[in-house]
């Protein structure tokens, strides 16, 4: 089978039961992103199709973010939110 990659917010509080992975980098208004359970046909508030699709939607919202520098031995060190890396990892939640 197959799962999609959505867009979603909670239910009254709770992850949507059609939701396997997710709470993924929300958005101002709290949109997430997250993965279908598997056969889902939800497609919660929009399928993102591709890898290409999950980075254009971070790419509206998270330019200004930042994130530990793990180079660095500075704790308070940070670098740019790195979106295509974030893509690739939500991407890789995709079966099928």
């Amino acid at each position: 089978m197959a799962n999609k990659i959505v867009k979603y917010q909670l239910e009254a509080g709770r992850i949507p039961s059609w939701i396997d992975d997710g709470g993924y980098y929300p958005d101002p208004s709290e949109i997430m992103i997250g993965a279908t359970v598997d056969g889902s046909d939800e497609t919660g508030l929009g399928e993102l199709a591709s890898e290409a699709d999950v980075k254009t939607y971070l790419d509206t919202y998270t330019s200004s973010w930042t994130e530990k520098d793990e180079s660095s031995d500075d704790p308070s060190a940070t670098v740019p939110f790195d979106q295509t890396a974030a893509a690739a990892g939500i991407w890789s939640k995709k079966i099928g």
